[in-house]
């Protein structure tokens, strides 16, 4: 239904405006407000104009103008028009007015001293637009503003910093930092806000991340680098006017259609992947705010709705720092793998197969052994076998880094579930019930009352030592002192299997010992590893349908076939119909389509392939957004959806299938309620064969009318699984062929064997001795320990040695020295020009990211080459990242010379 201008003002703008606090009939609001001009003004051929509607300020002035079009129009049209009578209003009032565009179905806003137009979500309020009157008025450009070093003072945090801050300053909105894990993403974030808010180029910050630990555990870090800022957690449906909010995206979803717009100045979103854009991309369509995505992801893995979200629409994100980079960088730790698998994880579990004494175990445990029948991968999901976890826990204990009083370091076990987390607890209690007694091992997920406490204790306190977890401790929890890593779970998605690993790489030093951690171990139960050699990318993620989605698709399709067989379509377009009336339509989503929604409300079509194919793809994904039932009860329909569409196409096969779905649901409802009483008879008469044989659409309606809203008094039923306790061990590790003739060892053996050997030969050759004390060897002296070493019965190479510690581009005497001078750390060549450099970006707070981009190349090129000379500045390769002349000023320029001057001295 298409509008003229005057009705669109009155039948839609006018109740938009009402939303964000506008009334029309209030002082607020003037409409066809008089833009006076001067008699002899050109452009206006001594005409007065007439904004449709100017909306005042607390001082009375207008701050904002709205130029309104007609529904057929584009909202863009009136767009040179708005700008004169903005010119005019200038001009009078000392200052420019924000403009509005809009037709009724499409707002554009136009801040025209810093944006260009822009499609939002609805109206500001007077607030809104006060802030940033406000902010116009008083921002500082960014490039003026110092980084704090204080917060975040390592060169590509700053650099990460600068493309955002550059950006902002040149109008973009959008941006997306991909920084490895334990690299200081959040006190990077931290050091930006702080940078935009001491130049008032934002007010109101929203910090979301997607699990309540990470929210708490980022607002913790922001009250400690920001401790004079107001902080406040969104939950339970509350909000607060605190300066920086922090909410899981869960939480905000109930909460977000009540703030304004322009509520927030900048919304920053932790762990940016698919499932935001899947699920929570209403929040980020409904604010207009500077957004900023984070993760950890590396770019291979990062799908591509993901950088559509934030406006990286070529794959390439606003800021990349590599786990690579990082480990090169010495700002994280490498890990090493151990596989390790048990008996039973390789073989399976056979009854027929199993030794004598274990078939006589499992008859003595009550289970058939015709019952055993399982592949390893059946473990913990169809058999559990609790000897298994004993297993596991043993190796655990004899394999994971240990302390100076041989307890474990900091480890995180990732268990399947709560129930194989509670198993593996077990074990600890069992095996090692001395330690235990000490809370060595403790569960720490979300079935586990005060989990948060007793992650605090993780953290923080000596014990426990171990946390066994599922998915609570995957991602994102910061703990520095972790150094054993235990996948006592397959992994199928690479995102997560990366998330995982980036536990263990942050640096650590331990206060009480000064114990440096070089890396960190991760065993692998469950051959991770090795699958995601053999399939790089993972399980291919296939997003599931939304259900509401999937049921307005299967009502159409039913609507369809009703009308094909010439039967009453009524009741199934109603239910159409009520579908699409629960749409919001304030949504920003939904507002270009309310004319198509009214004309369906007034006349429903005949079905048509092209107007199937329409109602499919353009209006059943607007169904996500709306407010419908629990997931109980919408999962409930789709099974009746789908067994009326299979009726209806004579499938036997499908109705079979989704009739002992439908009789399993319903048997499952819990007994003891009185909505469910009253209807006994009703659910007797379903779990009869009767009910089956003379199927109709009265029967089908009533079956889902009936039963679909008493889904949310489901019980759940146990699975079937079969629970047995067999001896098993470990029985594969990491292998290495090391000899002439195949000797072969598994690693950390063969590991442990060559140190021994080379600290016995260090008091033997003087050689070995002279490396000990850190002094430099010879081309020869290290040709004859290489021969000696290179003999039965270890036959140690620069190869096996590389292998062993995992280290492929390690040299030999790397590796020896590593050996010998394991207790002995002093910050080498590398880490001093690291941290002085560090020092030069931090008494230069003012860089740009562009110049911390060429100070990183000019690191790089000292680290290789020790002194730069000024020519060297203005040669490749530095010149191809930047003219060192037009980066810097000549002052700083020279200051960078004696700096490296200084580390020739200082490294020699």
């Amino acid at each position: 239904m298409t509008r003229n201008e005057s009705q669109t003002r009155q039948e839609m703008i006018d109740q938009q405006l009402a939303r964000a606090g506008w009334g029309v009939k209030s002082r607020a609001v003037v409409e066809e407000f008089l833009i006076r001009v001067a008699e002899d003004d050109p452009k206006w051929h001594g005409q007065h104009g007439f904004a449709d509607y100017a909306l005042l300020g607390r001082d009375g002035k207008p701050i904002a103008i709205v130029e309104a079009k007609r529904t057929g129009r584009d909202a863009l049209a009136g767009k040179r028009q708005a700008a004169d009578y903005a010119d005019q209003i200038k001009s009078q009032f000392s200052h420019d007015p924000f403009i509005f565009l809009t037709n009724g179905k499409e707002i554009h806003f136009w801040d025209r001293d810093r944006y260009p137009p822009r499609k939002i979500a609805g109206f500001y309020t007077r607030d809104d637009l006060e802030r940033l009157q406000h902010q116009r008025k008083y921002a500082q450009p960014l490039h003026d503003i110092t980084i704090s070093p204080t917060i975040a003072g390592r060169d590509y945090q700053n650099e990460a910093i600068r493309r955002v801050t550059e950006g902002v300053d040149a109008a973009k909105r959008k941006f997306l930092l991909v920084m490895a894990t334990g690299t200081g993403k959040t006190r990077t974030t931290i050091a930006l806000v702080d940078t935009l808010l001491r130049a008032k180029r934002v007010q109101r910050v929203l910090f979301l991340a997607d699990r309540r630990e990470l929210v708490r555990q980022a607002m913790a870090e922001f009250k400690s680098h920001l401790p004079n800022e107001s902080l406040a957690r969104i939950e339970g449906g509350e909000t607060s006017g605190a300066r920086i909010q922090f909410a899981t995206y869960p939480s905000m979803m109930q909460v977000y259609s009540r703030l304004s717009v322009g509520y927030y100045d900048l919304i920053i979103a932790d762990e940016s992947h698919r499932s935001i854009y899947q699920r929570y991309k209403a929040i980020f369509d409904h604010f207009d705010a500077i957004q900023l995505g984070l993760t950890a992801t590396p770019t291979d893995y990062i799908d591509h709705n993901t950088f559509a979200l934030f406006d990286c629409g070529d794959g390439t994100p606003s800021y990349y720092y590599s786990y690579e980079q990082a480990i090169a960088d010495n700002n994280l730790v490498n890990y090493r793998v151990l596989d390790a698998q048990t008996n039973f994880q390789l073989r399976g579990i056979q009854g027929d197969t199993l030794p004598e004494p274990l078939k006589q175990m499992a008859r003595d445990q009550g289970v058939e052994l015709d019952e055993l029948n399982f592949e390893g991968s059946d473990i913990e999901k169809s058999i559990i076998n609790q000897a298994t976890n004993d297993a596991m826990v043993r190796e655990f204990m004899d394999k994971s880094r240990k302390d100076i009083r041989g307890l474990p370091h900091k480890s995180i076990i990732f268990a399947v579930s709560h129930a194989h987390a509670k198993r593996l607890y077990e074990s600890f209690n069992r095996l090692y019930p001395e330690l235990q007694r000490q809370g060595m091992a403790e569960m720490i997920d979300s079935h586990m009352e005060r989990a948060d406490a007793t992650l605090d204790d993780f953290k923080f306190k000596s014990m426990p030592r171990v946390a066994i977890s599922v998915d609570m401790l995957d991602t994102g929890v910061d703990i520095p002192a972790i150094q054993n890593l235990v996948f006592a779970k397959p992994v199928f998605s690479k995102v997560k299997f990366w998330q995982m690993i980036g536990r263990g790489t942050r640096l650590h030093a331990d206060k009480a010992t000064g114990e440096i951690k070089k890396d960190f171990l991760i065993i692998d139960h469950w051959k991770n590893f090795a699958y995601f050699k053999l399939k790089p990318d993972g399980e291919i993620d296939h997003p599931s349908e939304p259900l509401p989605v999937r049921l307005f698709r299967l009502r159409l399709e039913k609507w369809q076939l009703l009308h094909a067989q010439q039967q009453d379509t009524q009741p199934a377009i109603d239910e159409l119909l009520t579908m699409l009336q629960s749409l919001p339509r304030q949504s920003i989503n939904v507002r270009p389509h309310w004319d198509e929604l009214d004309a369906l409300a007034q006349q429903w079509p005949a079905p048509s392939q092209s107007m199937l194919d329409h109602f499919s793809k353009s209006i059943a994904p607007l169904m996500r957004l709306a407010p419908l039932a629990g997931l109980d009860e919408l999962q409930f329909c789709v099974w009746c959806e789908r067994l009326t569409v299979a009726w209806l196409k004579g499938d036997d096969g499908e109705q079979a299938k989704i009739r002992e779905r439908i009789q399993e649901t319903i048997t499952s409802l819990a007994d003891n309620i009185p909505d469910v009483q009253r209807v006994a008879e009703q659910r007797a008469w379903v779990c009869s064969i009767g009910f089956w044989q003379h199927l109709d659409m009265p029967r089908l309606i009533s079956l889902q009318t009936t039963f679909a809203p008493l889904m949310r008094y489901r019980t759940s039923t146990p699975g079937q699984t079969i629970e047995i306790n067999l001896p098993d061990s470990i029985t594969q590790r990491s292998w290495i062929i090391y000899g002439p003739t195949g000797e072969g060892a598994f690693a950390e053996s063969y590991r442990e064997q060559v140190e021994a050997l080379v600290h016995r030969l260090a008091e033997q050759l003087p050689e070995l001795a002279k490396l000990k004390q850190g002094e430099f060897l010879s081309d020869e002296e290290l040709e004859g320990i290489s021969q000696t070493l290179n003999q039965a019965d270890l036959f140690v190479t620069e190869e096996t040695l590389r292998k062993a510690f995992e280290t492929p581009t390690a040299s030999l005497t790397d590796c020896l020295r590593h050996i010998l001078c394991e207790g002995a750390h002093l910050p080498n060549r590398e880490e001093r020009i690291n941290a002085a450099f560090e020092a030069f970006i931090a008494e230069h707070g003012y860089l740009r990211a562009n110049q911390l981009n060429f100070l990183r190349a000019v690191k790089a090129a000292v680290l290789r080459h020790g002194r730069i000379t000024r020519a060297a500045l203005s040669e490749p390769p530095l010149s191809r990242v930047g003219r060192v002349e037009s980066l810097f000023p000549s002052q700083d320029i020279e200051e960078l010379i004696d700096l490296t001057h200084q580390l020739l001295d200082e490294v020699a």
